[in-house]
């Protein structure tokens, strides 16, 4: 027997046990860290979000995530979804548990508030997943539709050796409050015309630099021209305070990668890869916009990421590119790792929706 409800604060030990309990599996094997509270990641975003767990006798077997917020589509205000946080035991696989109840609670949630779709990402590698989200059955005729989206890559960024910033068209420094305006206006032209953009006219710069814990104005770059106009910006968050990724294991070619990396760091004098049962440290790239797309505009707010950042303790930072994304020359030199990665719009069994428009979208690579 088992009963689909909402989660309570007071769920936050089972939560966090359940979360960590369920590892991404691979040839690396991570655990999501959410302690000590796994509300918090939520707390610090705009809009609605709605944490559902399946309980049966001995505790909680599944859980999943619905995240709602103003956005943009096809140029016009709309409400966008997100689902994420989707974890279930081995047990609950078998009975459907969390399952059987997935497209009756999306639908009523897509009406209630009003959403047009929902996105989601799931691992490329991920067979499991893509066969029970993605494949429809006709036997589950109340199955969300999913739409594929874009193939992308979460590119992390490794510390190696020092690089120092080259001298080139567009001059890059650390931003300052007085900044900000002139970000605003660069993030919401930008987001305006991505699919499922978000509402950056609406304050959501100036939310982030004061809700999520780590980011700030001084942790915030933004790129000139040789007129002086701002040409690009971006902001390096580190999530430790409300998520981190822990080695459970290295398994197959990562075994030789890890050998090989952990050399050449002691060589470099730069961070060992991390032993099974300790934390990667690494920080996300975020309100990032680049005016036309210019790959050299990304690369001088790389580099002078990378050259601030270094020596720092961390592994590597990490940024969303597209399948055949113009911005790719921008990291060209720069020992880079890439996790992909599938982007889903998912709309309601009962108004399922195929097509949507090209372009970078709004994901925010760094909140899934």
């Amino acid at each position: 027997m088992s009963l689909l409800r909402r989660a309570k604060r007071e769920d936050n030990p089972e939560l966090l046990e359940l979360f960590g309990a369920v590892p991404m599996q691979g040839e690396l094997v991570l655990a999501t860290q959410r302690a000590p509270d796994i509300f918090r990641l939520y707390d610090m975003q705009r809009g609605d979000t709605e944490l559902w767990v399946n309980e049966v006798e001995d505790g909680l077997d599944g859980m999943g995530a619905i995240l709602v917020r103003d956005g943009w589509l096809e140029g016009k205000p709309c409400r966008v979804g997100y689902l994420g946080d989707l974890r279930t035991r081995f047990s609950a696989r078998r009975s459907r548990g969390l399952a059987r109840f997935y497209g009756p609670v999306l639908e009523e949630t897509a009406k209630r508030l009003g959403v047009e779709a929902f996105l989601t990402s799931v691992m490329a590698s991920n067979a499991a997943a893509l066969q029970a989200l993605v494949k429809r059955k006709k036997r589950r005729e109340a199955q969300p539709h999913y739409a594929l989206l874009r193939r992308f890559s979460a590119v992390s960024v490794h510390f190696t050796r020092r690089r120092e910033p080259k001298q080139g068209r567009y001059h890059v420094r650390r931003a300052t409050p007085e900044d900000v305006p002139a970000m605003e206006a660069l993030l919401d032209e930008d987001h305006r015309t991505r699919p499922f953009g978000y509402r950056y006219d609406l304050g959501e710069l100036r939310h982030r630099l004061e809700r999520w814990p780590g980011m700030s104005v001084e942790g915030s770059y933004v790129a000139f021209d040789g007129s002086g106009k701002l040409v690009g910006c971006t902001s390096a968050w580190d999530p430790e305070a409300v998520k981190r990724y822990r080695v459970m294991a290295y398994r197959g070619s990562m075994r030789w990668v890890k050998w090989g990396y952990d050399a050449m760091a002691t060589v470099l004098r730069a961070p060992r890869l991390p032993e099974p049962g300790n934390d990667f440290r690494y920080f996300y790239l975020c309100n990032t916009s680049v005016l036309g797309e210019d790959p050299a505009i990304l690369r001088a707010l790389v580099e002078r990421v990378y050259a601030d950042h270094h020596d720092r303790g961390y592994h590597f930072f990490s940024l969303y590119l597209g399948e055949d994304d113009p911005l790719a020359p921008a990291l060209a030199g720069f020992f880079q790792r890439k996790l992909d990665f599938h982007l889903y719009a998912v709309t309601p069994a009962s108004v399922a929706r195929e097509h949507f428009p090209t372009g970078r979208t709004g994901f925010e690579m760094a909140l899934a």
